[in-house]
């Protein structure tokens, strides 16, 4: 392992070396279907490049980066920004699933796993962590449970239900009251020496720590835990001794992400670079085979980090993190072996993934997953645009503009996207939405209709110096908010931003209701704050929010419901009103400012029986 300095200096993210092109064909395969998945979890641009920059001196030149086959993944999900349990699950089943879930898909339902259908097909398999074994992504490989933070009952599910035949990592802590079952299920081995001493058939658990495995450089030299090598090395050899047919294995340097959480810069370098000498530790056990397919990729990136300065080998870089959260950018995928070949410079999602992995443990071609909307900032498949922007942005150009408001529904709901650019930190998007257009239930008036200061977004609507347009029938009594271009997920319910109830039963005036949205801006529509260098709007890209059928009617939808829909540029605390809206303002409007002034008019949607979408702007 490469040695890291104790000394750490702030830094920000880059791009990987020139592809290298794939295979011209796909090599003759044997019977045996080796597949072999390595998730770096939280890994992005910025910890590969922080990495190469530390390791090697330049970018792009980790042993990752050589792969043959590179693509990307689109990581949101259901729940907007993803996080570890349900972007494994949807590695794991090929199901969306919301945030928090364990094999569990979008609809609350336990879906088979890779690792159970190995089974199924008369192959082994196995889990390996860095982590606690039931920690988000080896357990929804191997468990099915609706909370991630159940540990002693996803530790259950692998000892007593899922029981891969491997299973290598730390949290011995959450397996203590089954220590009966587990010794009856597997040889049992808690320590680097047992694992090299342990019977090389039967079910192997190894528990090598009451929780996660400690950082690569915080390794003491007497420590009894494993390395990652160690730990895939050994699955390797004894799951391809256990079977003439194959095997599946999931790795995970699952501590990229937790250093990551915590702005830790040395410690997620070692942990991408211990994850990537085992890359390359499980490629040279492949090399000559043409049976294996080795795919590597991340759940999410977490934290922002980008690269600012390299400052060599074997210094750390300068760096800026964005945050201590997970984010919504795209992460890469690197593989070589049979059936990867349909990565290779495209642009995927996880489902995408367990698709290659299904179709090489079953020996029948790739099909491609069939299309699906999620709330990830790109806003092709919400073909409707309901409105385009006229007016230059007084807020300044690629920093925030609004420029295509687009609607699209299904049978979970109503999607909303902006196209445009958004500061962070800066300014707020808002999208207020009459939930029975013509009714008027909600106010019509929005300018001192509303009193609730508990949260910055709560602060922005009662602020707003807005009128409803001169066409009768709207009120608003739902608002989507973002202040500074802030994206909750579903799950999150935060001052800066998410979805208020404007008036009864959603909220009241006083004291609006909050609730979780699932929404997600484009990363690459992130405007840095100022003075940093404005950023050229991507067509169809921004802003997207879905909103469920029983956020909208929690009574029961209609069968055939009208809305209207108004988005509307403001400032930091709502009051000073910018001269972009959707639908716009007429051509050449200056910001309205601290004016009172009237919505230029709104998005009528009409959703029939089908869940097809027709809209009208009402001035």
């Amino acid at each position: 392992m490469r040695a890291l300095p104790i000394v750490i200096v702030l830094a920000a993210c880059g791009s990987s070396g020139d592809a290298t092109a794939p295979p011209d064909s796909a090599p003759e395969l044997t019977n045996k279907r080796v597949v072999i998945l390595m998730i770096g979890d939280g890994m992005g641009t910025g910890h590969r490049e922080a990495a190469s920059h530390f390791a090697h001196g330049a970018a792009g030149k980790l042993f990752l980066e050589s792969l043959p086959v590179r693509g990307t993944v689109i990581t949101a999900g259901p729940s907007g920004t993803t996080d570890s349990a349900a972007a494994a699950t949807t590695m794991a089943t090929g199901r969306r699933a919301y945030n928090g879930a364990i094999g569990i898909d979008r609809d609350g339902l336990p879906v088979q796993t890779v690792v159970e259908l190995a089974h199924d097909l008369g192959l082994p398999a196995g889990i390996i962590a860095t982590s606690a074994l039931p920690h988000a992504t080896p357990g929804a490989f191997t468990a099915h449970r609706k909370s991630r933070h159940t540990l002693a009952d996803i530790a259950a599910d692998q000892v007593s239900v899922v029981q891969p035949d491997v299973m290598l990592g730390g949290g011995a802590q959450y397996f203590a009251r089954l220590e009966e079952h587990l010794e009856a299920r597997y040889t049992v081995v808690r320590t680097a020496a047992g694992l090299a001493a342990a019977p090389r058939t039967g079910r192997l658990a190894g528990l090598f720590a009451p929780e996660h495995l400690a950082f690569s450089i915080a390794r003491p030299a007497d420590t009894t835990e494993p390395t990652l090598q160690e730990m895939s090395l050994a699955a390797l050899d004894r799951l391809d001794a256990a079977s003439e047919g194959g095997f599946f294995l999931m790795i995970e340097g699952s501590r990229i992400d937790m250093a990551s959480h915590g702005n830790q810069l040395a410690e997620a370098i070692g942990e991408t670079l211990a994850f990537d000498d085992t890359i390359e530790l499980v490629s040279e056990w492949a090399r000559g085979r043409d049976d294996v397919t080795l795919i590597v990729t991340s759940d999410h990136e977490c934290g922002g980090l980008e690269v600012v300065t390299p400052n060599g080998a074997g210094v750390l870089p300068d760096v800026t993190w964005r945050w201590g959260q997970h984010t919504n950018a795209s992460v890469g995928v690197y593989a070589s072996g049979p059936g990867t070949e349909v990565l290779h410079d495209a642009e995927v999602t996880h489902r995408t993934i367990y698709q290659v992995i299904e179709a090489r443990l079953r020996g029948r071609p790739f099909e491609a997953p069939s299309a699906e909307r999620i709330p990830d900032g790109r806003l092709a498949d919400l073909p409707t645009v309901a409105a385009t922007q006229t007016t230059a942005s007084g807020f300044g150009a690629g920093r925030n503009e609004l420029e295509a408001l687009r609607v699209a529904a299904d049978e979970h709901g109503l999607a909303i996207g902006v196209e445009g650019v958004f500061e962070r930190g800066k300014n707020a998007l808002v999208i207020l939405v009459d939930v029975d257009y013509g009714a008027a239930t909600g106010p019509a008036r929005m300018r001192g209709a509303l009193a609730d200061g508990s949260g910055v977004a709560d602060g922005i609507l009662s602020s707003l110096n807005l009128d409803a347009p001169a066409a009768a029938g709207f009120g608003v009594d739902l608002a989507i908010v973002s202040h500074g271009a802030e994206d909750p997920m579903l799950e999150q319910t935060v001052g800066e931003g998410g979805l208020r109830g404007v008036r009864a039963p959603y909220g009241v005036a006083g004291n609006l209701g909050w609730y979780g949205v699932a929404m997600a801006f484009d990363e690459d529509t992130k405007a840095r704050p100022s003075p940093a260098p404005p950023r050229a709007r991507r067509a169809g890209r921004g802003f997207e929010a879905h909103l469920a059928w029983h956020q909208l009617y929690p009574g029961g939808k209609p069968a055939a419901p009208t809305l209207a829909i108004a988005a509307v540029l403001v400032n930091d605390d709502g009051g000073y009103t910018s001269n972009q809206a959707l639908p716009p303002f007429p051509p050449n409007t200056p910001n309205p400012a601290r004016t009172p002034v009237a919505l230029p008019g709104v998005v009528v949607v009409d959703v029939n029986a089908a869940n097809a979408v027709s809209t009208t702007v009402a001035p």
